[in-house]
C-alpha cells in the first residue's frame, strides 16, 4: 500500500517495446481510467442530485464544429443533431485514451519513469483547464461552469472526477503492465 502513495513507478524502465504493446497499454489505461470516471460519476449523482453528465450535448457541440460553430451560448438550444448520444460518448472516451497517450508520454519521455499514483492524480487534476477554460464556456456554461445552475458543486464534481481519472490512469497502467 505504501508504494501506492509514494512515487514507485510501474515497470521501472522496462516499457513496452513494439507498437502493438504501447497501443494496447495507451487503450487499456485510457479505457480503465474513462470507466473509473463513468462510475464515480455515477456514484455521485444520488448524492448531489444533480443530472448525470449529458454526452449527448456533448456529442452535439463535436457535431456542430466541422460546421464552424465552436462557441454556443447555451449548447441546450442548439439544434439537436442524429446521433449526437453516440458521438458524445465516443469523443468521451477517445478524449480518455488522448489523455492516456499524453500522460504516457510525459512520464516515460518527460519524467523517464513510469506511472505513479501521484504524477497520475496531478497530472490529471492539471487538465482541469480543459474542461474549465475550454470545454464549459464552448457549451455556454461559463468559465469554469460559473453559469450552471449550481456552479460550486459542478466545480467540485469536476475536481473529484479528475482525482478519479488520474486514479484510474494508474490502475490502467498497473493493468495494462501485466497484459503487455
Amino acid at each position: 500500500m505504501i508504494e501506492l502513495l509514494s512515487f514507485h513507478t510501474l515497470k521501472g524502465g522496462n516499457y513496452p517495446d513494439t507498437p502493438f504493446a504501447v497501443a494496447v497499454e495507451v487503450l487499456v489505461t485510457g479505457i480503465v481510467a474513462t470507466l473509473a470516471t463513468d462510475f464515480w460519476l455515477l456514484l455521485l449523482q444520488p448524492i448531489t442530485g444533480l443530472p448525470p453528465a449529458s454526452w449527448g450535448l456533448v456529442g452535439r457541440w463535436v457535431a456542430w464544429m466541422p460546421r464552424g460553430v465552436l462557441v454556443h451560448r447555451r449548447i441546450t438550444a442548439t439544434a439537436p443533431v442524429y446521433g449526437e448520444r453516440a458521438i458524445g460518448w465516443g469523443f468521451h472516451y477517445a478524449v480518455g485514451i488522448v489523455y492516456a497517450v499524453l500522460y504516457l508520454t510525459v512520464v516515460r519521455l518527460g519524467l523517464g519513469s513510469g506511472p505513479t499514483l501521484i504524477s497520475a492524480v496531478v497530472f490529471a487534476v492539471a487538465l482541469l483547464v480543459v474542461p474549465w477554460f475550454i470545454m464549459q464556456p464552448a457549451l455556454g456554461l461559463g468559465f469554469m461552469a460559473a453559469r450552471a445552475p449550481r456552479p460550486g458543486a459542478t466545480r467540485a464534481i469536476s475536481i473529484s472526477s479528475h482525482v478519479v481519472f488520474g486514479i484510474g490512469l494508474y490502475l490502467g497502467a498497473l493493468a495494462a503492465s501485466a497484459v503487455v
